[in-house]
């Protein structure tokens, strides 16, 4: 210790470290060497037969210049314990290994799933994390085969799935086909084009209206149709996300089932002509939305429920809590008992009824663009939802999916920002297309659209 003093060196043992070795050098002049604390050894990861050691810097910088000498020599001053990697400490008490001599702040690595989940806990994920967005498998992965391919074929739609998600890896994937099948396992005649969605060639119910009513036989999810097909499909994807640890979900059509067997045309006229008629619909794909419902969560799939016909842009808000909000809300209250969560999307405009959505028990909203064409009356779908829901449902949406056909990387960027201003800030939210993209979908589209995600979605950004 004599020695020391008598060499300028002063020896210290004190509990902040940082301050006596650092602050004191500075103010003093003199070298000092300290007992090192438990922050030297948790995070400086000092051993027990080290000290700590601190000089003022030679103002003719020769210790400088021998430290870069021994450096550039491959001999890295101070040593570590593992020669060439330096750890630090990262967020949840990780550790993040770095190049040596390449000193970042470290960052956690967050997945796909804990966006999604974070989105679902009204969280975040920070710092630098974005926030979650959702596949857009609707229409886009089917460029690669045709849409009758892609929708009768669950080898080719898988590798068309899997595909997409490889080169997008957004943060869910929609295990999807098309909303015509549940209709066509009734008995419907659907028809495929190689520009739009599948479509009802024929309906199974006519002016007669027989076969409808309590007594319908369901069709089984296991044999009828292309309903095992869509199975296989939902089996691969679980499959492969337990590969990777990634979430996906899928979306399923049940809105179809119900409407498509008779033409909306007669359904609507019927809400007034012939009420029982509806409901007597309604029992049967209710009924069987259980059914096939149960079998998708048998693959570890989750729910939601497609609803084109229970727009507001084709049936008023009344004829939706009339006819419709009471199956949903069984329907809720069936797969809840279950402990599955369920999602809906409407096609047009719902905002009238985002009250009555939440109140059916939905876990997650996802909505389209409102489709009022005069702009005196068009509403912000996704501004408005935020505001009634006050985050008591997840919302998914609602970039314009009709510009993945043709638009500039600006307009996606600009349609993205509106999205994230509008929900991000809240957390539950997840980044969507307002509706399934065209078929025609331009891939470059797809990527301006994910990389504006990444890009505006990030947790810095959303609160800078």
């Amino acid at each position: 210790m004599e020695a020391g003093r008598q060499a300028g060196l002063v020896v210290r043992a004190a509990a902040s470290t940082c301050a006596e070795i650092i602050v004191t050098t500075m103010r003093t002049d003199r070298p000092q060497v300290i007992l090192p604390c438990s922050g030297d050894r948790i995070f400086g990861q000092t051993q027990d037969h080290e000290m700590a050691f601190t000089h003022p810097v030679e103002p003719d910088g020769r210790d400088h210049r021998g430290l870069r000498g021994t450096h550039n020599g491959g001999i890295r001053y101070p040593d570590h314990p593992v020669h060439g990697v330096r750890g630090q400490a990262a967020a949840r008490g990780t550790w993040r290994p770095t190049a040596s001599g390449t000193p970042r702040r470290a960052r956690p690595a967050y997945t796909n799933r804990d966006r999604v989940v974070a989105a679902y806990k009204r969280s975040f994920c920070r710092p630098g994390a974005g926030l979650s967005d959702r596949g857009l498998l609707r229409g886009h992965a089917r460029r690669a085969v045709s849409i009758e391919e892609y929708c009768t074929n669950p080898t080719r739609a898988i590798t068309a799935m899997m595909n997409y998600y490889e080169r997008y890896q957004p943060d869910v994937v929609l295990a999807y086909n098309d909303l015509a099948k549940e209709a066509e396992a009734f008995g419907c005649r659907v028809k495929y084009s190689d520009y739009v969605v599948p479509s009802i060639d024929a309906h199974v119910l006519h002016e007669d209206k027989v076969g409808a009513g309590p007594a319908a036989p369901c069709p089984i999810p296991y044999k009828t149709a292309r309903l095992p097909g869509f199975l296989e499909q939902c089996e691969a994807l679980v499959k492969a996300s337990a590969a990777d640890g990634h979430r996906r979900r899928w979306r399923w059509g049940r809105g179809r089932s119900r409407c498509s067997c008779a033409t909306p045309r007669r359904c609507c006229s019927d809400t007034f002509e012939d009420p029982q008629f509806i409901h007597d619909v309604m029992r049967v794909a209710t009924d069987f939305s259980k059914i096939w419902g149960d079998a998708i969560v048998k693959t570890r799939i989750g729910l939601s429920f497609s609803e084109p016909t229970a727009s507001i842009s084709l049936i008023s808000p009344d004829n939706y809590r009339e006819f419709i909000a009471p199956y949903h809300k069984e329907l809720v209250e069936y797969f809840k008992a279950k402990k599955v969560g369920v999602t809906t999307h409407i096609c047009g405009t719902t905002y009238p009824i985002f009250e009555d959505l939440i109140g059916c028990g939905f876990t997650t909203v996802s909505f389209d663009l409102d489709q009022q064409s005069d702009p005196k009356l068009y509403v912000d779908q996704l501004t408005r939802f935020v505001d009634v829901a006050k985050g008591r449902a997840v919302a998914i949406g609602n970039v314009d999916a009709t510009k993945f056909e043709k638009t500039s990387r600006e307009a996606m960027y600009e349609d993205v920002k509106r999205c994230v201003d509008a929900a991000a800030r809240q957390s539950g939210f997840i980044l969507s297309t307002s509706c399934e993209i065209p078929p025609q979908s331009d891939p470059e589209i797809v990527k301006w659209f994910m990389d504006a995600a990444h890009e505006y979605g990030r947790y810095d950004r959303i609160f800078q």
